[in-house]
């Protein structure tokens, strides 16, 4: 089943509205300037419940940005009321090119192979923008905070195993180099990381319980993914006989970060071959919640960002 990635990333910045208590408002993109006013206010309003229907709008001028971007509005409610605040987020168009991020950030231009697709990069902008609702001084960790979050955030939501076997980066990992920041890669790295050990620990179960093997899992906890050594093949001593009963029956077999692509994709009949990933994946899945691995990347996006 394939992931609804507009609808995760939705859902996380839902979770990150009700963990960082910023109201963020997703707008309408509308090529009109006055419709755009119109229907912006209409959505503040209804998402703060204060009365933004009559106020003028027309400091909002980005409503054709292909990338979109987000912007912290802060007003008081009647004369002499308590400033609030409030982060409206127009999203990026959603056939955006994802080389707009490398030109954005001054990297060279990536070949075809080194960018995701445009909904991956429409996915990392609206992650990207929504981490900056929670800006406070403007400052550079706070961009680096947000390219974290982005790059993390999309990792984990979206589950795609492509960067296993070491040929290619995984889409978040293609927008973090693309930003040419050392948080977004690191970010990168962790969710591929968690990732490697939900599957390798999935793809042990299913060569118990399915294959006839007994699997030990081989552990690591490098988060520099694109330098662990791969696997060129399993080899003769990773074989599983099919079970006559419900017990293993076969050898002994190791899962490791090294094979795990092989165990996943197989090897030209020759072993493997059990999917990838080896069990359905669903948006932040090694978390218990959505509100859970929000949180985990908040975290770890501010942990970065500090260094």
């Amino acid at each position: 089943m394939a992931i609804n990635l507009p609808a995760a990333v939705l859902a996380f910045i839902t979770s990150l509205e009700h963990l960082s208590g910023v109201p963020i408002a997703m707008l309408d993109r509308v090529d009109d300037p006055q419709a755009f006013w119109a229907r912006s206010a209409a959505i503040l309003c209804q998402k703060t419940g204060d009365d933004f229907c009559d106020d003028d709008m027309r400091f909002m001028t980005s409503n054709t940005e292909p990338m979109g971007q987000s912007q912290i509005i802060e007003y008081t409610v009647g004369d002499s009321g308590q400033p609030k605040r409030v982060c409206a987020i127009i999203p990026p168009i959603p056939n955006i090119d994802p080389s707009f991020v490398a030109d954005a950030y001054g990297q060279p231009y990536p070949s075809l192979d080194d960018v995701p697709a445009a909904q991956e990069a429409a996915a990392w902008l609206t992650l990207y923008h929504a981490a900056h609702c929670l800006d406070q001084t403007l400052a550079a960790n706070e961009e680096d905070r947000a390219v974290a979050l982005a790059s993390l955030g999309l990792t984990l939501l979206e589950g795609n195993p492509m960067f296993t076997p070491g040929y290619h980066r995984s889409p978040g990992r293609m927008m973090a180099v693309m930003t040419g920041r050392a948080d977004a890669y690191w970010a990168a790295g962790t969710g591929e990381r968690i990732l490697l050990d939900l599957w390798k620990d999935e793809a042990a179960e299913r060569l118990n319980t399915q294959f006839g093997c007994y699997a030990i899992v081989e552990q690591n906890k490098s988060i520099d993914i694109e330098n662990i050594h791969r696997a060129t093949y399993l080899g003769p001593e990773q074989t599983c006989q099919t079970p006559v009963t419900g017990h293993n029956v076969g050898s002994q077999v190791t899962v490791s970060d090294s094979n795990l692509w092989l165990w996943m994709y197989g090897q030209n009949g020759q072993g493997g071959g059990i999917g990838a990933p080896p069990a359905v994946y669903e948006p932040m899945k090694p978390f218990k919640s959505m509100d859970d691995g929000v949180a985990y990347v908040l975290q770890v996006s501010n942990e970065l960002a500090a260094k």
